[in-house]
């Protein structure tokens, strides 16, 4: 489906500022954690990023709060521009974005240019009892320069596209995100991060 919107203006000036939230902490950290399609756009991402950046990383949320149509709020990745979230991107070495991807199946695809940081999450989400690997659909992969996970100012990152039933099953079960979360993190700190 193609986006509404091909930029931040052009989603700022057609839509009332209540249809979107905007939730961001700057910690100072090397590691921003975004999630530019959550809310009711992919719902679960806010809860995962959050869950994740715990008290110590940065993080930004683009949330959908539109009682309909959210899908409608969808920027491509990599032609996210809000002002914020590119402040955020561009103040951080790395950074790893959540994103949802369709399908009841529990699995975590993994994109970006930061490959060997790729790689080690996908380790240590397999390490975790997830099917996690590197993505196969090119669309999907992260690796055009402009993708808000590649705006970092190393100038690559970690696209994490997570299936709707691991985003439900987090959600719905705290232990779930507590594993998620250990995986990822644990990926962080074994590349130094």
């Amino acid at each position: 489906m193609a986006d509404k919107y091909m930029n931040f203006q052009q989603l700022s000036s057609s839509e009332s500022r209540r249809a979107y939230r905007i939730e961001l902490r700057q910690n100072g950290s090397s590691i921003a954690l975004i999630a530019p399609h959550a809310g009711k756009i992919e719902p679960g991402t806010s809860e995962i990023c959050r869950y994740i950046a715990g008290d110590d990383l940065t993080y930004y949320l683009f949330e959908g709060a539109k009682l309909n149509n959210n899908s409608d709020l969808h920027i491509t990745s990599s032609r996210f521009d809000e002002p914020q979230g590119l402040a955020i991107a561009e103040s951080a070495r790395f950074v790893v974005t959540f994103h949802g991807q369709s399908g009841e199946g529990l699995f975590v695809n993994v994109g970006g240019l930061a490959r060997d940081l790729c790689q080690v999450v996908v380790e240590s989400l397999i390490k975790a009892g997830y099917f996690a690997e590197r993505q196969a659909d090119r669309s999907l992969q992260g690796l055009d320069k402009d993708n808000i996970c590649n705006r970092g100012f190393s100038k690559q990152g970690v696209q994490l596209e997570i299936s709707r039933g691991l985003r439900n099953k987090m959600i719905s079960d705290i232990s779930e995100m507590k594993r998620f979360g250990l995986a990822i993190r644990s990926a962080l700190l074994q590349c130094g991060q």
